[in-house]
């Protein structure tokens, strides 16, 4: 065996050292199934699998919290197994934090990536990475991005604001009729602000 050979980390086989019949997520269902949708994960592995396919695809971006809301969110697999899983991976050296929270797998050959993708549904693979990225990006907006929700006589107060360092670029000021309708507001805005911020900047300088 040559040295890249030796130096080809088998993230399957180094999970929790299984045998290739224990490991295939196809082959064992030993997972609680509460909160997940058909077509879920429902082994052990196959959630160590997901959850290293996600830090490989996201890498130095991604937090524990950006996981386990992912397949809280997407329903892919149980909260409680997901929690386990990267708990397992951090004690087993397969994945490492910084000290910010941001996860990075040890080991990102391609040789690794196509062996956690044979073993893992594409439709969770797309979906899960899709959905880390908006859940990732709708924190990055909430950190950068401000909004205040005002009680008031008669309804809310919702104050928008997109910011960058000292520079205010939109400063937006809503009425809502109920918390229930200020909240959505909010949540909306913080979900994309950039897109709030382009389309009413679209309709200002379109307006003839």
């Amino acid at each position: 065996m040559n040295t890249k050979d030796n130096n080809n980390f088998d993230i399957e086989n180094d999970i929790e050292k299984k045998s290739l019949n224990e490991i295939d997520p196809k082959l064992r269902f030993d997972a609680f199934t509460a909160g997940i949708q058909e077509g879920g994960l429902r082994s052990v592995s196959s959630i160590s699998l997901i959850v290293c396919y996600i830090i490989a695809n996201i890498n130095g971006r991604v937090t524990a919290d950006n996981i386990t809301q992912t397949m809280d969110e997407g329903m892919f697999a149980n909260h409680f197994e997901v929690s386990d899983a990267i708990s397992k991976l951090k004690k087993s050296g397969v994945i490492s934090e910084d000290e910010n929270g941001a996860l990075t797998l040890i080991n990102t050959s391609k040789a690794n990536i196509e062996l956690i993708e044979m073993d893992l549904p594409l439709t969770v693979r797309e979906n899960s990475i899709k959905l880390c990225q908006k859940i990732i990006a709708k924190e990055k907006y909430r950190r950068e991005n401000k909004v205040e929700i005002i009680p008031k006589n008669n309804g809310f107060a919702v104050n928008l604001n997109i910011s960058d360092k000292d520079t205010d670029f939109l400063s937006l000021n809503l009425f809502a009729t109920t918390k229930e309708q200020a909240e959505m507001i909010k949540e909306k805005f913080i979900s994309d602000p950039i897109k709030v911020y382009e389309t009413l900047i679209e309709a200002i300088f379109n307006n003839q």
